[in-house]
């Protein structure tokens, strides 16, 4: 037989709907504020990180920024003079409202920060986050961890080939003479594990590079007939680590004075400057016989935000 609600069930049942209601909107309006704010935090980090390595891997040889409250990734020292066509934007709710650091941009090779302090993130409902954007090199305030991984970058500057000279922009690295092209990253340590060479391969179209533990040999060789000559010029960059020393080398396919100061386009115009802790300038010029140094390298300690 079929019973029907009466009034005052359904009534009843219409409170307690309603009361569920009432409980789960705010509980949802919570859980979608800490979603949120979570992900404000998370993008902002990213822009962070990435600025510092932007900045550090020397590209266009300038500086990368983040503009905090606007989710935005600049390259330049400030905002408002900022190359727009570059911007990278990593939007989060507007609901977040941000305090502290505004706006800070990261050093080239160093990545130092141009701010330290603390970036806050805030919820409608009341819950915070916050970033906090710490001194580098030498500053009180810096986290030392484990050394990062090292690489290396080379990166052409001029190239001559006179005769049966064959010099092109690439590197190739070790007993396989794996090809790196110009302005790639060559690995150094990765995950604390050195990578070493047992050779090179002497005879290649372009710079040989031995990878040893604390230096590298990077080679220019020659071998070539009468009247042909190679002019190789090339900046030579590590980041996370620092140039201790360029030395070099010895036997066949040493440079003809390269630490004398004077460049020219002549067997003996070699030159190897060493700009700053982190880059080297390689100055080859090579007929018969090969120009060779040695690179030594000393490993940093890893700074993060």
């Amino acid at each position: 037989m079929f019973h029907a609600f009466t009034l005052s069930e359904v009534l009843l049942v219409f409170a307690l709907l309603a009361l569920l209601g009432g409980m789960s909107i705010p509980a949802y309006r919570n859980y979608q504020f800490r979603n949120d704010l979570d992900l404000a935090v998370n993008q902002t980090e990213q822009m962070l990180n990435r600025a510092r390595l932007l900045s550090q891997s020397g590209v266009e040889q300038d500086v990368w920024g983040v503009r905090v409250g606007s989710g935005m990734l600049f390259r330049g020292s400030d905002f408002s003079g900022r190359n727009t066509a570059l911007d990278e934007h990593y939007p989060f709710a507007p609901s977040i409202t941000v305090s502290g650091i505004a706006e800070v941009f990261f050093s080239e090779l160093y990545g130092e920060p141009s701010e330290t302090g603390i970036i806050t993130f805030t919820a409608p409902n009341g819950d915070t986050r916050s970033i906090t954007i710490l001194e580098g090199l030498g500053g009180s305030s810096t986290i030392i961890l484990p050394g990062e991984d090292v690489r290396m970058r080379i990166d052409f500057d001029d190239i001559k080939n006179n005769g049966n000279g064959s010099a092109e922009a690439a590197t190739y690295v070790g007993p396989s003479a794996i090809r790196y092209e110009d302005d790639t990253w060559i690995p150094i340590v990765t995950n604390g594990q050195v990578q070493t060479d047992t050779s090179l391969v002497l005879d290649v179209t372009g710079l040989s590079v031995e990878r040893k533990n604390g230096f590298v040999r990077v080679l220019a060789y020659g071998g070539l007939e009468n009247g042909g000559k190679e002019v190789v010029d090339a900046y030579i960059t590590f980041e996370h680590a620092t140039v201790e020393r360029v030395e070099n080398d010895v036997g066949d396919h040493a440079c003809e004075n390269p630490f004398d100061g004077v460049v020219s386009n002549g067997v003996g115009g070699d030159e190897v400057t060493q700009i700053n802790e982190h880059r080297v300038f390689f100055q080859t010029r090579v007929t018969n016989y090969g120009d060779s140094i040695l690179i030594y390298w000393k490993q940093e300690p890893s700074r993060w935000l």
